[in-house]
């Protein structure tokens, strides 16, 4: 099954509201990293790698190994062989020169995948480059399926036509009740359309 992983750095901005909730989770992490954002200096201007690497080495807790520019003063911390992650926290918590510091925690972004046994053949829902095509080239299924999956959410499909006998797709396919309890030979609904019970073949117009 494929899986989409990335560390925490990467979407910083967007989880910064919930770090403290995980703060004392068992959420994985990377053993040797850490996540400090650093405070401005007294003139109210951010401190350069250099700066920042200088009060990480009075504390012996590592040193830069990236900083970003989407968020001020952030920089993840390679941390010393000999210094864990939970000792990390506890050297630079509180220190002023520090506004914050969180394990760099792994995020997994699951995505549901049918049981199929044919689903890799289908490119146009995910392609992982079979056959040759480009991966990614696709329509994201799985990751909408993380979205939703619910039965109750009509998809029209204009195309050169559908098997709605398939075993996958005779439990989702859309009825019209109307025609399908209706009078055979009848437009039972009044949508123009007489026993469009399963939608409607325009070609044979």
């Amino acid at each position: 099954m494929f899986r989409k992983t990335f560390y925490l750095y990467i979407a910083f901005v967007c989880f910064v509201p919930i770090l403290n909730s995980f703060a004392d989770s068992d959420l994985p992490y990377k053993k040797d990293e850490v996540i400090v954002r650093f405070a401005p200096k007294a003139n109210g201007l951010h401190r350069s790698v250099n700066e920042r690497n200088q009060i990480l080495s009075s504390l012996n807790a590592g040193e830069v190994k990236h900083s970003t520019k989407l968020v001020p003063g952030l920089s993840l911390v390679k941390l010393p062989a000999n210094l864990t992650v939970t000792d990390a926290l506890s050297k630079l918590k509180g220190k002023s020169e520090i506004l914050y510091v969180e394990p760099n925690y792994k995020i997994k972004i699951a995505s549901t995948f049918p049981d199929d046994p044919n689903f890799n053949n289908l490119w146009g829902l995910h392609n992982t480059g079979q056959g040759g095509g480009t991966v990614d080239a696709d329509i994201d299924a799985p990751e909408a399926w993380d979205i939703r999956t619910d039965s109750d959410v009509i998809v029209a499909v204009i195309d050169s036509g559908v098997d709605y006998t398939h075993p996958d797709l005779i439990e989702n396919r859309w009825v019209n009740w109307a025609e399908l309890l209706g009078t055979p030979g009848i437009d039972d609904d009044g949508n123009g359309y007489i026993d469009d019970v399963y939608g409607w073949d325009f070609c044979r117009q």
